[in-house]
């Protein structure tokens, strides 16, 4: 008799547990329950002539923000953070969209913080090169998304990006702009396997022609609202957007993105960040 009541209790413990465990699970969809195919991303110009366009997906526990760029738009700028060697200087992506007129303005390349006593110093952690001029390193194990064909006075129509999985191939020395992130999670639309671990993510994808550029800020701050995403999943996204390759930049806390001076997100952003991407049309 002792032992069937404390075998119920066992029984009752281990149903309960399993019952959270359960319901934990449920409550937020696994990759394959995400179906991001049969969505249908209604695309918004943000300036006159559609170059521009800005989206919002939502589903259950999870906003994403988008934007597709067509790099061959007239007149298109491209503006980066950093804009000088050993800078210290750090925006909001606010702040840097508004400095610049930009249209859009997102974080990119993941940063180092060293502290002291009496200051506090960001540096860059890979590729950064701006305008021709390298003004942060490569790392060859980290990713770098490269801008060619941004020079004054080249054709508008040979512009185009591409992707690298190493920040040390030797073509990105004929890149114009190039900037550094993590790793690259689609590789001609084979999606590339890591840890499964969501958070917010800040991710750019490409088109095969290398002339469209989608970027992705996913939220994942507030776990009640969004979830975040995992690598693979970003990587999902952007198949479904039609994008041959895609790389990750730094996520987290340093997820930004703005549209025409104002961030998009749901909830505010306290991390000033030492690189940042931005797109503006000449005036």
């Amino acid at each position: 008799m002792t032992f069937s009541r404390r075998a119920a209790r066992y029984f009752f413990a281990l149903s309960f547990l399993f019952f959270l465990i359960a319901s934990q699970s449920s409550a937020l969809p696994n990759a394959r329950a995400r179906d991001f195919y049969s969505a249908n991303i209604e695309w918004k110009s943000v300036d006159e002539k559609g170059f521009v366009q800005t989206a919002e997906y939502r589903e259950r526990q999870l906003v994403i923000h988008c934007a597709k760029i067509d790099l061959t738009a007239p007149g298109l700028k491209i503006k980066m953070l950093p804009q000088k060697e050993n800078s210290n200087d750090t925006f909001y992506a606010e702040d840097f969209c508004k400095k610049n007129k930009a249209l859009l303005a997102f974080n990119t390349t993941p940063f180092y913080v060293h502290e002291s006593a009496a200051d506090k110093k960001h540096s860059t952690a890979g590729l950064c090169l701006n305008e021709g001029k390298i003004y942060s390193k490569a790392l060859g194990g980290y990713s770098a998304l490269a801008f060619f064909g941004f020079e004054e006075g080249s054709d508008f129509s040979s512009r185009r990006a591409k992707i690298f999985s190493s920040q040390k191939d030797k073509e990105i020395s004929g890149a114009f702009f190039a900037t550094g992130g993590f790793w690259q999670i689609l590789e001609n639309k084979k999606i590339l396997q890591f840890k499964e671990l969501r958070d917010s993510r800040t991710a750019v994808g490409l088109d095969e022609s290398g002339k469209t550029l989608y970027a992705i800020a996913v939220e994942g701050e507030n776990p009640s609202k969004s979830s975040g995403l995992t690598y693979m999943e970003c990587a999902d996204f952007f198949l479904a957007l039609g994008c041959q390759n895609a790389m990750q930049f730094d996520g987290g806390s340093s997820t930004q993105f703005c549209v025409n001076g104002k961030s998009v997100l749901n909830y505010k952003n306290y991390v000033k960040v030492p690189a940042l991407l931005a797109f503006a049309f000449e005036e």
